[in-house]
């Protein structure tokens, strides 16, 4: 009787880690960078002056590289001939890397050589950059470091280095994807934090590279 009850309890509770896990899942891919690139980049675009020559351009090559391409990455969720869930998951890691790895860059030359309005241009500078340091710290330090978590920590450091204390409950979404890749197996705490500030000193060290004052709005 006791073996049965056991039984059912160890099977109770590997339902409850899969839906957890699941559940982190979700989160992650709903936080992941195309996605908060793609917003970021849209705030931004209405934020600027409708003068500003090349508004329009750069908005559209800057969603299309640091956002649309990226996403394409999704689609090998499906599972096609692929039926575990672990090979699933890490053949679209796999492939969103490599998407970023060439969209990113080639997007920033694209913006540079129209002259797009140089927050555009910062911005896939700054994703082009941390996608480095991830290959630094992951294949060249053999540190497993947090695409997820940089992902994140990027538009929000982005956010409140131009708006300040209005943007601060961003902040609330670096312990929610810190949770989501724990609990989807993905990532340790300490992963987390390392993408995140890798992330936040590249934002950071980027846009007052390119003139922008803290606190100043993205329009200067």
């Amino acid at each position: 009787m006791n073996t049965q009850r056991n039984d059912r309890f160890d099977e109770v509770r590997l339902r409850a880690r899969r839906r957890l896990r699941v559940v982190g899942e979700v989160i992650s891919q709903a936080l992941n960078a195309p996605i908060l690139s793609g917003a970021m980049i849209t705030f931004l675009f209405f934020q600027l002056p409708t003068d500003i020559p090349k508004r329009l351009e750069g908005f559209g090559w800057a969603l299309l590289f640091l956002s649309l391409i990226p996403l394409l990455s999704l689609l090998f969720y499906i599972p096609g001939k692929v039926k575990d869930w672990k090979r699933i998951i890490k053949r679209q890691r796999t492939a969103s890397f490599v998407f970023m790895l060439i969209s990113y860059p080639v997007g920033f030359l694209i913006l540079e050589l129209v002259d797009a309005p140089k927050i555009f241009r910062a911005i896939a500078i700054t994703y082009t950059l941390v996608t480095l340091g991830l290959i630094v710290f992951n294949l060249l330090l053999r540190y497993k470091a947090s695409g997820h978590a940089a992902g994140v920590a990027g538009p929000v450091g982005a956010m409140i280095y131009f708006y300040g204390l209005i943007a601060a409950p961003l902040l609330a979404l670096l312990p929610l994807v810190t949770w989501a890749r724990v609990a989807a197996k993905g990532h340790d705490i300490g992963q987390t934090i390392v993408g995140a500030l890798l992330s936040l000193a590249i934002t950071f060290g980027v846009l007052y590279a390119y003139g922008f004052s803290p606190l100043s709005g993205p329009l200067y």
